[in-house]
């Protein structure tokens, strides 16, 4: 196979949030509504070669999902690659700075060759709920992300912050821009039909119940309600740890706004109001 160095796939979908904000989700259902052939490459390192730097997707030790037959990594690491509708990959954790970074613009083609029409679709979740299932699933608080370093519940909040004002437009690191509210898409048919409708892919909802299994599955519930992933409790996963001092002191009056903002007046914000005000 000779490296092509024409339009290698027809879209390309960068996906981009905080681990547990419902990423992997909302990919595997993106996934579902596809016609065509496709590569998604998982939680890829900013600024570097996604097909190198992708991490598993489960214990196989796979870091891509594709119905390509003759997919072969090696060679499409080497830039020797497949043709493809669709190629979708993934960062967390991460700040919008290095995913523009000047290395990656200029190495883009040779790394992961061209595309016809490119979107970043920008994950969040609200940080009640967000934080919750991190600590959950032991990525808050003194534990570690990726079994490599740990984020501060500092480092955290900045990183949440400056994708909520991305979300918001009041930045403006990336381009062609997709927010995704990981709230509306989790309860509102219409809003995925919608989100569908920006990515210019059919719609069927396909997937949708489904719980991804990437990371063991749902913080609190793993895989027990796939299938029927609307039995779950998302949007109350706070309340879990309601009375814990250390949980309410990650949250600050900036976060609180842009919540609001975002996600409005929603149950755990008017708690945090009464819970400042009582203390």
């Amino acid at each position: 196979m000779k490296k092509n160095t024409g339009i290698i796939h027809k879209k390309e979908f960068r996906f981009i949030g905080m681990s547990r904000s419902g990423n992997h989700a909302i990919i595997n259902w993106v996934i579902h509504q596809l016609n065509g052939m496709y590569c998604f490459l998982n939680c890829a390192e900013p600024k570097q070669n996604p097909f190198v730097t992708a991490r598993p997707l489960n214990e196989g030790g796979l870091t891509y999902k594709t119905n390509i037959p003759s997919f072969d990594l090696q060679r499409e690491q080497k830039g020797e690659f497949s043709e493809k509708d669709y190629l979708l990959y993934s960062y967390e954790d991460c700040f919008l700075g290095p995913l523009s970074h000047r290395d990656f613009r200029k190495n883009r083609d040779r790394w992961i060759g061209k595309t016809s029409v490119g979107k970043n679709l920008l994950i969040l979740r609200d940080p009640f709920n967000l934080f919750a299932s991190r600590i959950k699933s032991n990525l808050l608080l003194g534990h570690y992300t990726h079994g490599t370093k740990p984020i501060s519940p500092l480092t955290l909040k900045r990183i949440y912050k400056q994708h909520a004002a991305e979300f918001l437009g009041e930045r403006n690191y990336l381009k062609n821009k997709v927010p995704v509210s990981f709230n509306s898409w989790a309860s509102d048919t219409g809003y995925r039909k919608k989100l569908t409708e920006q990515l210019g892919i059919p719609f069927s909802d396909k997937g949708f119940e489904k719980v991804s299994k990437v990371a063991g599955g749902s913080s609190f519930d793993g895989m027990k309600h796939s299938g029927n992933a609307n039995r779950m409790n998302l949007h109350s996963r706070w309340k879990e740890f309601s009375a814990e001092e250390k949980y309410w002191n990650l949250f600050d009056d900036e976060l609180i706004e842009l919540t609001r903002k975002i996600f409005g007046n929603i149950p755990p914000v008017k708690y945090y109001n009464r819970y400042i005000i009582r203390g």
